[in-house]
């Protein structure tokens, strides 16, 4: 097969003339067609992003420091609060260089006015200005607190919490202003031995001086040394047995310092005499009662009085005294029946100097001015049989009305007593006696029986008139004072303290020397009687 190709060949094989193939020649390549022309774009867009793009940078540009404070945070004035913070929990409030939680704070504003930490910083500060001011004053540190309040009112605390600082810090002030002067005074009054006077005596000056200051060194040890004084006196009157002087001593020192260092030992020393004091009194109170029931009451009251003169306020002297006086009313009172006037008089006086409101000094006055009436209606003709016949059937008729000692000047002790002086010696007379004494007796015994006391009374004072001053009738008056005493303790159990305690002076007055009284008086004191 030829590779050349015969000229004005077409390039167009025929079908079925094979040979007529150049397989051999290269083909040239044919072209594409030719693409359209793109459409032209419009440029405007292109303009306004880069416009937009100049107005961001602009901006960004012109607040690029605000931006960056308010998106990303400032270290440094982090750093600055933080600061802040640690010198106002320091109490580093505020500082000349500048180092106080209150400048750090303002230094912070200065450059950011609206920080929200920096303006509760300064609340906080001005809060804690108030609070040391406060605590300064209660420490009596002045100086510090006029320094804490001037912070706060700087720093516009409010007046309402301002005030009553500044009012309690004037008024210290003026204390403390009279402090020297009252420290002077002091000195001076002590210098010249006024020490308890008051209230310019040296110790009421230094006392008043360390209830404003109590820790004023001064103050402390004027008072120490006068306190020692007191003391050393107190000591030489225990030495010269004066228990009262050294008591009154001991109080006074323990009122102005009860911790004082010289207290212990002589309190010790006190309670030593004051024993032997208790004990003394107890054998004199003894000694006393024993005269009393030995029937001499002139001889224990003068044990009741020497008890009363040491101590005022000695109830069992007191009851003492009191029961001396009436056993000296009853012995008037049978002195009167006996127109023993003068003797009976004196008698009462002696009872009524000792306790002039006692019953039964009144109940005495009013037996002798009975004695005395029935003493002027005797007849002036002694041993007249029928002046003696009549006095004895008045008697007689007074017994069987049972008035036998009741009413005055017509009672059957009185017409007996009428008869006495018309015939003393007379029959008659002791037949009378021996009746009226039968029926005083059956009185008694009756009354008593039927716990009528009052009238028991009654018929003892009866027979009493009779006694003239023996003992015979100690074991009825023990009797009716036991009956007294059990009503007492009726009416103390059913809470009737006012009939308890009548019960308990008719007791006593019939019976002083019971030995029930005291114990049952102690309880009815107790109970509020």
């Amino acid at each position: 097969m030829s590779n050349k190709r015969e000229p004005g060949w077409s390039g167009t094989p025929e079908i079925g003339a094979l040979d007529q193939l150049d397989l051999d020649r290269r083909r040239e390549p044919v072209a594409p067609p030719p693409r359209p022309a793109p459409p032209r774009r419009a440029r405007w867009p292109w303009w306004l992003a880069g416009a937009a793009l100049l107005l961001v940078v602009a901006v960004l540009a012109l607040w690029r420091e605000r931006i960056s404070e308010t998106l990303i945070p400032d270290s440094e004035l982090n750093q600055e609060i933080e600061a802040a913070q640690l010198a106002l929990a320091r109490g580093e409030l505020s500082r000349a260089d500048g180092q106080g939680a209150r400048e750090r704070f303002q230094a912070v504003l200065a450059r950011d006015p609206d920080h929200p930490a920096a303006r509760s910083g300064l609340v906080a500060v001005r809060e804690a200005a108030l609070v040391q001011a406060r605590a300064a004053l209660a420490d009596g540190d002045l100086a510090a607190a006029h320094e804490h309040l001037a912070l706060a009112r700087a720093m516009a605390a409010p007046l309402t919490d301002i005030g009553p600082i500044e009012a309690a810090l004037a008024g210290r002030e003026s204390a403390e202003a009279d402090i020297a002067d009252r420290l002077q005074r002091a000195r001076t009054a002590q210098a010249e031995g006024r020490i308890e006077q008051v209230p310019d005596g040296a110790l009421a000056l230094y006392l008043e001086v360390l209830r404003l200051q109590p820790d004023n060194a001064i103050a402390l040890e004027g008072r120490r040394s006068i306190l020692a004084g007191l003391l050393s006196q107190a000591d030489a009157a225990l030495d010269d047995g004066d228990a009262a002087t050294a008591t009154a001593l001991v109080a006074r020192v323990v009122d102005a310092d009860p911790s004082h260092l010289g207290l212990p030992g002589l309190q010790a020393r006190l309670g030593e005499a004051r024993a032997e004091t208790e004990q003394a009194r107890e054998r004199a109170l003894q000694a006393a009662l024993t005269d009393l029931r030995a029937g001499r009451p002139e001889a224990a009251a003068r044990g009741f009085l020497a008890l009363l003169a040491a101590s005022g306020d000695d109830i069992e002297a007191r009851q003492g005294l009191d029961d001396a006086a009436a056993a000296l009313a009853a012995r008037a009172g049978r002195e009167a029946a006996d127109f023993d006037f003068e003797a009976a008089e004196a008698s009462l006086a002696q009872a009524r100097e000792w306790a002039p409101a006692l019953p039964a000094v009144t109940a005495a006055q009013v037996r002798l001015e009975r004695a005395h009436a029935a003493r002027d209606a005797i007849p002036e003709t002694p041993d007249d049989p029928r002046a003696l016949a009549a006095a004895l059937d008045q008697a007689r008729a007074a017994m069987r009305a049972g008035d036998l000692i009741d009413p005055p000047g017509a009672s059957a002790w009185d017409h007996l007593r009428r008869a006495a002086a018309i015939a003393p010696g007379h029959a008659d007379l002791r037949e009378a006696q021996g009746e009226y004494d039968r029926r005083a007796r059956a009185c008694f015994e009756d009354e008593l029986a039927g716990n009528r006391l009052g009238a028991a009374q009654a018929c003892l004072d009866a027979m009493a008139v009779r006694e003239r001053g023996g003992g015979s009738l100690d074991d009825d008056r023990r009797r009716l004072a036991d009956r007294w005493l059990a009503f007492a303790e009726e009416r103390l159990g059913a809470s009737e303290l006012a009939l308890a305690r009548r019960a308990l002076d008719a007791a006593r007055g019939v019976d002083p020397s019971n030995p029930r009284l005291d114990a049952f008086a102690e309880r009815l004191r107790r109970a509020g009687g």
